[in-house]
């Protein structure tokens, strides 16, 4: 086509300099003037002119055709489905990606089995509907997903990419985008969030088992614990032999220990399902800590000195008191239990540079390795089998420290070191600072 272009050209071009050529012999030998040959140079120059537009229209005509093969060659073997349809729901034009997406076997069988999109491809007729809601609003549409009605009798789902084509005047003269087929991913989306939905479920059911567990187990655990205080007391008189009174102080704090983890498990469940909740009021940081002590040393039964390091004006926190002195107890139990005798443990108070609280439970203790530092703040993880062995817990006591911090909006951090002591800090926020002194001293 290109070569018969040029030739038609040269053609042109040849026969336009013959035909002047033969007008500039007949006006010369007709002696028509100075006029007359002006009058030819113009003619002659607006006929190399046409002759020059011709041969720009020719090779334009060449590249727009050279340009719509390719993009006919684009549109025909594209892996996306791409469409045309007219704004009230017919096709235009569709590639075979698309008809392979339908069900069709190709573009003109589409076409000609889907003559209203509206009713005849979506499950939800006002899909449609919603698509030119889009198309109205914003001349386009991005991962609009459908489920749509596939030639083979099942469903599919859809995702369209799209934008309205208007002409100079802002009328509007179709839709033109893509589809893609998106069944899989949707699919495999939609059982995640069943899964999902199972296991909230599942841990809600885990929760309310334990909550009904720990119950039946804490109603016979009193009895055993108040009746061994009895006999270990000897509240209604001798029990006749040391021995006994021996065995109902060790069933006693047997009971005791077994009551703690109780508690932390079921702790643990309400944690997890969102069940426990704090009551917040002012409160002093050093009743706080006193408490915190208390029960550190009722699981160790360690009666060693724990420093205390606060400023005197150190200002009131607005917490649960219950709840951060069991999470500051966590923590010191297990300073006290993992630091020997000769070793220290320290609660230190300050101030944030936001304005917060730092509350810190330092020992010299036999500190852990950095890589197990995220185990140990999980439920039920030791932080190694020979510790387990070594020493008494469920390692229950710092992930439920973990989660009462973030519940009163704080976080809990963990610095430690093979043999240097572990440092473990609860940052509260500002929020939670009132303003009422406290004094620092040695428990």
């Amino acid at each position: 086509m290109q070569k018969h272009g040029r030739n038609r050209s040269g053609l042109a071009g040849t026969l336009a300099f013959f035909v002047a050529g033969l007008v500039i012999g007949v006006g010369m030998v007709s002696n028509l003037g100075g006029q007359f040959v002006a009058g030819l140079i113009i003619l002659a120059v607006l006929c190399f002119g046409l002759m020059l537009l011709g041969r720009v229209a020719e090779e334009t005509r060449t590249r727009v055709t050279a340009g719509e093969a390719s993009y006919r060659a684009f549109f025909d073997h594209a892996v996306d489905g791409i469409f045309r349809t007219t704004p009230d729901g017919h096709y235009l034009a569709v590639n075979q990606a698309l008809a392979d997406i339908y069900g069709y076997s190709d573009p003109d069988a589409l076409i000609a089995g889907l003559t209203d999109i509206s009713a005849q491809l979506y499950v939800e007729p006002r899909r449609r509907e919603e698509f030119r809601a889009l198309m109205q609003a914003n001349d386009m549409v991005t991962n609009f997903v459908s489920e749509i009605h596939h030639r083979g009798g099942h469903r599919i789902w859809i995702s369209e990419n799209a934008r309205a084509v208007r002409d100079w005047s802002g009328e509007l003269l179709c839709y033109e985008g893509t589809v893609e087929d998106v069944t899989e991913k949707f699919e495999q989306d939609r059982a995640l969030r069943a899964a999902l939905r199972q296991a909230e479920i599942a841990n809600k059911m885990k929760a309310a088992f334990l909550a009904a567990m720990s119950h039946e187990l804490k109603t016979p655990l009193n009895a055993v614990l108040g009746f061994s205080e009895i006999i270990r007391d000897e509240v209604l008189g001798p029990v006749g032999h040391d021995a006994y009174r021996d065995y109902a102080g060790d069933i006693h704090k047997s009971g005791a220990r077994l009551l703690a983890v109780i508690n932390d498990v079921l702790d643990v469940s309400r944690l997890e399902g969102g069940l426990l909740t704090i009551e917040a009021r002012p409160e002093n940081i050093l009743d706080v800590a006193e408490q915190a002590i208390k029960l550190a040393r009722g699981v160790t039964h360690d009666q060693r000195a724990i420093a205390i390091d606060m400023p005197t004006d150190m200002p009131s926190l607005l917490v649960d008191p219950r709840r951060l002195a069991q999470a500051l107890g966590n923590l010191l139990a297990n300073a006290l239990k993992f630091t020997p005798k000769m070793g220290e443990v320290r609660f230190v108070v300050t101030r944030a540079a936001d304005g917060g609280a730092l509350l810190t439970v330092s020992d010299s203790g036999i500190g852990m390795a950095e890589e197990t530092i995220a185990a140990a703040l999980e439920p039920f993880r030791q932080v190694d089998g020979s510790l387990a062995r070594r020493f008494e817990g469920t390692g229950l006591g710092l992930s439920i420290a973990k989660a009462l911090a973030e519940l009163h909006g704080g976080t809990l951090s963990v610095k430690s070191a093979v043999g240097e002591g572990t440092c473990v800090t609860i940052a509260l926020p500002p929020t939670r600072v009132c303003a009422q002194p406290g004094t620092a001293r040695v428990a």
